[in-house]
């Protein structure tokens, strides 16, 4: 989000330098009164005649030394009040050069360099004019413009200190060390700062302005609210204010009212960036990605510079799906922004759900390098490692990211995913209550949970687990895990009602089908379970279980040949698999394949030395041939 802060302000003190000065000693001729009384400021004179006169007395030819030095200061100050800076620059110039211990003339050139962005040249002025006159305010003042705006706050706070010391009741010089102090984070000496600014004008807007935004920095926003509000009343049309008020509503959910602030500073200042910028982040947060975008695309317009505005714009094209836009607004960001961990853990987490696992976990390790205590980066990574498989990986950084932030309870559901990947269900269990103690609503460390109790064969745990996830956030992968172990305990009337409610949520879900199928198979249906199996080879048609499970039910109707030919395709698909071989070489004896049953037995055996089935085959098929000897 952008707060605005006002400029530092250079008023009052820097106006008195921009005043006339009268010369050391009159001229001889009468007729040169008036131009010196209208080219000094004795007389009240348009900003033409004023240059027309000093330029009379330039020309005269009358003057020399100081006196001609006074002249051309007195002209270039009326030259930059009607905006000619390079013509006012040449007159501080020739000030200078005719007469070096001119404070004056210092001060104003380098008012004039600061002005054209000349920060270094305005710093050298400014020194020259506070060395020749320690106690001008003003070039003090316009010093402490130039340190803050080189961002060296520590001197701009010393420099404005000297103006207060010199002005006390200078509210600009307050204003301005304020806002120093706010950008150092040294906000309760910026806040009374600014309460001094208001005590001495109890009708500047900018004052609350930025005393709000301070007191939105230190999380206070009931008191930010307060002096935007107050700002607002005193300049109705101060569009900054609504710009920063419209954060504060974000900040409390309002994203109505965010979004009518917002509105109101772009009707005020139509060239606003950060409002543009403000607005597009609270069209995303509400999943608006088409405002979204177009108005961080009318933020970069308006600021092509400003990496956050194509880092923002990047997280709305990928959560809207358009990959390559955003993959090309990142790469964008970084190009302005190389050291930001941000756009590195962003674009990381782009990769990661582009499925290209190897670049996301590179950039989170970049964004990792860039900023160590980012613990989201470590847990995202970590994320990616077990996507890959490599759970010993995932755990240690779930591990890094928990030390660093012990609240975040995504992590721990993470890492008790990994834990289970490796079999440990205990600690996995352990990881999920904690992820559930830290966020009761956590459907998907429930979810979770359930899976682990159910793993372990305690079924109404894991139910229990199930009901809550459902509860909070209904999925089909809740309710078909929910039926399984409802189909587990024998009930399955209930649990062919939660597979057709995950059928109505994902009509595509070939697990649905599979273990609706299961269901119904258990209970003989085997025609449905059949006709749910064939569903499922349809939508998944290199699922090798499908076809082993529509073996079993072809098997258990008797239907022998159907059967062989599931069996056959399912360990085609999977030849790993110790069920299938078992369950062929079942079919293979039932067909008096007595040959082929005990290869399929051996083949099981194999694969799983501790399966029983195959090897109580192998027993009736030896003892059978002993006997036929």
């Amino acid at each position: 989000m952008r707060v605005l802060s006002p400029p530092h302000r250079r008023t009052r003190l820097r106006l008195a330098i921009a005043t006339g000065i009268a010369l050391v000693a009159h001229a001889a001729l009468g007729q040169d009164t008036g131009d010196q009384r209208r080219c000094t400021g004795d007389w009240r004179a348009a900003v033409a005649a004023r240059i027309a006169s000093c330029t009379a007395l330039i020309d005269s030819g009358h003057y020399q030394g100081i006196n001609l030095a006074i002249l051309h200061d007195n002209r270039g100050v009326a030259l930059r009040s009607q905006g000619d800076l390079s013509g006012a620059l040449a007159d501080f110039t020739a000030a200078i050069g005719l007469n070096a211990n001119s404070a004056r003339a210092f001060a104003n050139r380098g008012n004039l360099r600061l002005a054209q962005h000349d920060v270094d040249g305005a710093m050298a002025d400014l020194d020259q004019a506070i060395k020749l006159d320690p106690n001008n305010a003003g070039a003090h003042m316009t010093l402490g413009i130039a340190y803050a705006e080189k961002g060296n706050f520590a001197l701009a706070i010393d420099n404005y200190g000297k103006v207060i010391q010199l002005v006390p009741n200078y509210a600009a010089a307050y204003f301005n060390r304020g806002l120093a102090l706010r950008r150092m984070g040294q906000l309760d000496l910026a806040i009374a700062d600014y309460d001094q600014v208001i005590k001495l004008d109890p009708k500047d807007a900018s004052a609350y302005n930025d005393r709000g935004t301070a007191w939105f920095a230190k999380g206070e926003i009931d008191r930010a609210m307060t002096d935007y509000g107050q700002a607002i009343r005193i300049d109705p049309n101060l569009a900054a204010t609504y710009n920063n008020r419209g954060e504060v509503w974000l900040r409390k959910g309002d994203q109505v009212r965010a979004l009518a602030d917002f509105g109101r500073a772009l009707a005020l200042a139509p060239q606003l960036a950060p409002a543009f910028f403000n607005r597009g982040l609270t069209f995303y947060q509400k999943q608006d990605y088409q405002h979204a975008i177009a108005d961080l695309s009318e933020a970069i317009r308006l600021a092509p510079k400003d990496a956050q505005a194509y880092h923002a714009r990047a997280n709305a094209y990928d959560d809207s799906g358009d990959a390559d836009a955003a993959l090309a607004d990142y790469n964008a960001a970084l190009r302005l922004a190389p050291d930001d961990a941000g756009i590195y853990y962003d674009r990381g987490v782009a990769f990661r759900r582009d499925g290209k696992l190897d670049p996301a976990i590179a950039d989170l390790g970049e964004s990792i390098r860039l900023d160590p205590q980012l613990a989201v980066a470590y847990s995202e990574r970590g994320y990616a490692f077990d996507k890959e498989r490599h759970p010993d990986r995932a755990i240690a950084d779930y591990n890094a990211a928990i030390r660093l932030d012990p609240d975040l309870a995504i992590t721990y559901d993470n890492r008790g995913n990994a834990f289970d990947d490796k079999g440990d269900s205990r600690q996995a269990i352990a990881d999920y209550d904690t992820a559930l103690k830290l966020d009761a609503g956590d459907a998907a460390a429930s979810y979770n949970r359930g899976l682990a109790w159910h793993r372990q064969g305690d079924l109404d745990l894991a139910i229990a687990d199930y009901d809550q996830a459902i509860r909070i956030k209904p999925s089909p992968s809740a309710y078909i895990n929910r039926g399984s172990a409802l189909a587990a305990k024998g009930e399955y009337a209930q649990a062919i009602a939660d597979l057709d409610r995950a059928l109505a949520l994902d009509p595509q879900s070939t697990d649905a089908y599979i273990n609706r199928g299961d269901a119904e198979r258990d209970q003989l249906d085997l025609a449905d379970a059949i006709a749910d199996y064939t569903r499922a080879a349809s939508l998944s048609p290199t699922n090798a279980l499908v076809y082993y499970n529509r073996a079993w039910a072809h098997y258990l109707g008797g239907e022998s040949a159907d059967a062989l030919a599931d069996i056959n395709r399912a360990i085609a698909l999977d030849n790993r698999s110790a069920t299938a071989f078992s369950m062929r070489g079942l079919l293979r004896e039932r067909l008096g394949d007595s040959t082929g049953a005990i290869a399929d037995f051996h083949q099981a055996l194999k694969l799983d030395p501790t399966f029983k089935q195959p090897a109580e085959g192998l027993q009736r098929l030896t003892a059978s041939n002993t006997k036929s000897q």
